[in-house]
This record gives C-alpha cells, sequence and structure tokens, in this order.
C-alpha cells in the first residue's frame, strides 16, 4: 500500500540576499492545502492548415504555492521575503534568488532553484468565521531537480545515460 501522508513534510526556503541561511517551513495551514505545485506544460503545439500539428518545446515555469499559520514564524518570514520584492516598501527591489528543497515524509526531496516569490498578503485577514485566514504565499521557479521515489531517481539515470548513447 502506498503511503500518500503528508504529514512531516517541511520546505527549507533560501534566498541569495534575504535568507541566505535560509528557514525552515513546518508550520502548514490547515484550512487551505498547504502546499500547491501547478501542472508544468513543457510542450505546445499548433495545427497547421494542411491538417497536421507542428509540436513545439517552450519555457515550463514551474508554480507553487506554500498556505501557513497566519502569525507563525514561517508566516513571518515570508512576509519578510515577500516585503524585499515590493517596490512601495524600498526605493529598489533587492534582487533575490529563491530556492526550497521540498522534503517529503517518505524522504522524498525535490529542490526548485532560479525562483522568486511572486504573491502573498502582507497583513492578515478574518473569515466570517473570525478566525484569522491562512496565509498563501506564490513562488516561480525556473529549474526542478530531485526525485520523490526511488523509482523516479531510476529512471532519472536510466534517461541521461540513454541521452549519452
Amino acid at each position: 500500500m502506498v503511503n500518500v501522508s503528508g504529514f512531516g513534510t517541511n520546505i527549507i526556503v533560501l534566498a541569495v540576499q534575504t535568507f541566505p541561511v535560509g528557514f525552515k517551513i513546518t508550520q502548514f495551514a490547515d484550512d487551505s492545502d498547504p502546499l500547491t505545485m501547478d501542472t508544468v506544460e513543457p510542450s505546445g503545439f499548433e495545427m497547421l492548415y494542411d491538417g497536421s500539428m507542428f509540436v513545439y518545446t517552450k519555457a515550463a515555469p514551474i508554480k507553487m504555492s506554500v498556505s501557513v499559520i497566519p502569525g507563525s514564524d514561517d508566516d513571518i518570514n515570508l512576509k519578510i521575503l515577500l516585503q524585499t520584492r515590493s517596490i512601495k516598501t524600498n526605493l529598489l527591489p533587492i534582487d533575490d534568488f529563491v530556492s526550497a528543497i521540498i522534503t517529503y515524509p517518505d524522504k522524498g526531496r525535490i529542490l526548485l532553484t532560479n525562483g522568486t516569490i511572486l504573491s502573498g498578503p502582507l497583513g492578515d485577514s478574518i473569515t466570517t468565521i473570525g478566525r484569522k485566514k491562512s496565509n498563501t504565499y506564490n513562488f516561480v521557479f525556473g529549474v526542478f531537480a530531485g526525485a520523490q521515489s526511488a523509482t523516479e531517481i531510476a529512471a532519472g539515470v536510466l534517461t541521461n545515460v540513454l541521452s549519452i548513447l
């Protein structure tokens, strides 16, 4: 039986200038999806006038959303990271390159680099039931590495070996 539990997942976020040592995100929200990875579309297509199809490869950014408990240490660190990218709080925004290392409970690990924080709340919102709403921060990355399972690692190695031949 496959273990699909996400309990124990953590994310280490590193930002070249703001958080060069990085910080670990473990205080995930309970009222929204804690970690969301959007689908990636690395190929595109066009139908030609003669009815044939033209397929091409294109740049595929990797979008990730992280929801954390409002007011937690993780939330404060993410707000600091967001504020450094905002031109309204600084005369010039810091050109920060963000990386994230996601570690899953089954010891799978994903490395995302060449990224930045896109959006998030600078203040906390309140829901209609009087509770603080979870804060969701959106990132985009350009490079993906790592694997979530031994099978994925083996497939990656085999693909690389075959590409050399």
